[in-house]
């Protein structure tokens, strides 16, 4: 292939899954920069997964939001959720942000939270990766991208990080290893399959550790 095609090739490839990552992506926010503010003011309370499990649960009157259901997912419209962000609740822990947040910042941090934990809406691309990763990927790279250890004859599969992103691993290129047939032999997708699959990588994975990493965050297990 022309080497010049062949950038094109893999930018619009890029694109493809960018625009499938959700509306962070969608709306130009810094998906890193919105997953560290969540895990600076938000995670104390919903936790860092998003599922309300943390260690300030327990001593709250009200059981935080777990953002990780479907319920989560039918009920709260990006517009309610931006609201309750920057006016709060009554009668709960969850007070308004807009003292502190800018409306971009809570914007963000909602969108975050959408694309990041909420199960993504049925028949979207995020919802085709998520599936395929979890029935093909998961049992090397982890449920959470922490990959795998050596085991026996088989080979360790390695984290999936913002550090791999960084040196080289972008989304044309992810989606190119995906499709490499010694990558995975048994696999046998479509390149919108590989595109879904690295969007699904990208927001869950490495756009969470990037934001855990701003702020000094410890991994949660």
């Amino acid at each position: 292939m022309i080497p010049g095609f062949r950038n094109l090739h893999w930018c619009a490839l890029a694109a493809c899954v960018a625009f499938s990552t959700g509306a962070t992506a969608a709306r130009g926010e810094d998906p890193a920069a919105s997953a560290a503010l969540f895990l600076r003011v938000c995670s104390a309370c919903h936790g860092e997964r998003g599922d309300g499990k943390s260690l300030a649960s327990a001593a709250l009157k009200t059981t935080p939001r777990d953002f990780t259901t479907e319920q989560a997912r039918t009920s709260l419209s990006r517009e309610y959720m931006i609201a309750i962000v920057r006016d709060g609740r009554p009668h709960t822990a969850m007070v308004g942000r807009s003292v502190r947040l800018t409306q971009a910042e809570i914007e963000g941090v909602v969108d975050f939270i959408r694309t990041a934990f909420m199960p993504p809406e049925p028949g979207s691309p995020l919802a085709q990766g998520r599936a395929i990763y979890r029935t093909s990927c998961a049992s090397c790279h982890g449920d959470r991208g922490q990959g795998r250890a050596r085991r026996g004859a088989m080979a360790p599969a390695p984290p999936i990080s913002p550090a791999r992103a960084r040196s080289g691993l972008g989304a044309g290129e992810m989606v190119e290893a995906i499709l490499r047939q010694e990558h995975a032999p048994e696999l046998a997708l479509t390149a919108g399959e590989a595109q879904s699959v690295a969007a699904y990588v990208r927001t869950t994975f490495i756009e969470t550790a990037a934001g855990r990493r701003a702020t000094g965050a410890p991994r949660a297990e």
